[in-house]
């Protein structure tokens, strides 16, 4: 038997919305892929999209067999993914985007290395970096959610590591397909930050996700301040669904973004009540600014990206913090 007759059979599972900018990139990265296309499936589920992504993804479906096109009315990127997940026939499912572009040795690494493991290992990820061509404010996004500002060395999925290593957390990796179901898939109250919810639940159950440095993919950031702002928001919101749902994984470093919009008021307060000096706001307002900039500067050199990243660290901050106070306050999980 020859050995591609051996690698595990992969679908890849995508919830899409709105992705015009960047889906036909997506796809044609996967159609690249130095692995035996008899092998994979791209299992797409539409949701309902104001832009020309449905329209894209119908021609690539007329053209390519190997893609299966689902509805998604919803829009719910969770309930997506278990619509894909209950269709698709492979070993192993790629938890994918439509803004996301493969390396070509994506499966050759993931799915190869995932098959040789105990059973107990349910995924294997990689790291997942800026592609080298955005506009202005995908670039600096980027360069920020890569800084220890913008959170690299507390969260897994930014995180880039020299080796291989059990981690809690990683934004696009390959699962057992059977693990995913025994813990019952994607849940559909997180519209987003649920391959994170799984991935606790795995933990749980007793299985571990494996970190492997020898590929990656290149994720395209939000492209406006609007979008980045709302995207920040949400995570706050799911943040904090999951500390209401799994109690145990609150860690310290998800306080810091409601710990600065608090801190921020109170200082304000007590200096209008004069129990701090005024030069107290300017002064954390400079250390802010520094800090900013040295983050920054240890991802890239460029002077605009660092300037701006000041504003974009800000926005982060703020609507991460906001996101997990409001989800905080809210009675529902």
């Amino acid at each position: 038997m020859s050995e591609k007759n051996n690698n595990p059979t992969v679908s890849f599972i995508m919830p899409v919305l709105n992705e015009e900018k960047t889906i036909k990139n997506c796809l044609d990265s996967l159609f690249s892929l130095e692995y035996p296309k008899e092998k994979t499936e791209i299992i797409i589920a539409k949701g309902p999209s104001r832009d020309n992504t449905n329209a894209i993804l119908e021609e690539y479906t007329s053209k390519n067999k190997n893609i299966i096109l689902l509805d998604n009315p919803t829009g719910n990127t969770s309930i997506g993914r278990n619509i894909c997940i209950q269709h698709a026939t492979g070993e192993m499912v790629m938890n994918y985007s439509g803004h996301v572009i493969a390396e070509k040795n994506l499966l050759t690494e993931l799915a190869l290395r995932l098959q040789s493991l105990p059973a107990d290992v349910a995924a294997v990820g990689c790291s997942n970096l800026s592609p080298g061509k955005q506009n202005f404010v995908g670039e600096v996004s980027g360069a920020a959610f890569l800084s220890f500002m913008g959170g690299r060395n507390f969260f897994s999925q930014n995180a880039v590591f020299p080796e291989e290593r059990y981690t809690d957390h990683l934004s696009f990796s390959c699962y057992r397909k059977e693990a995913v179901e025994k813990v019952g898939g994607f849940d559909p109250v997180f519209w987003c930050g649920q391959d994170y919810e799984l991935d606790i639940r795995l933990r749980k159950a007793g299985y571990k996700i494996l970190y492997i440095p020898k590929t990656k993919v290149y994720h395209f950031k939000r492209d406006s301040i609007r979008s980045l702002w709302h995207q920040m928001y949400r995570y706050g919101i799911a943040r904090a669904k999951m500390v209401k749902k799994h109690h145990d994984t609150l860690k310290f470093f998800h306080l810091l973004g409601p710990g600065f919009i608090l801190g921020g008021v109170l200082v304000v307060l007590l200096t209008i009540l004069r129990l701090l000096p005024l030069w107290v706001i300017p002064c954390l307002i400079v250390a802010y600014v520094l800090m900013s900039m040295v983050s920054t500067l240890q991802i890239t050199r460029k002077p605009s990206v660092v300037v701006s990243s000041v504003l974009f660290y800000l926005l982060i901050h703020v609507g991460y913090g906001a996101g997990f106070l409001r989800g905080i306050a809210y009675r529902k999980l």
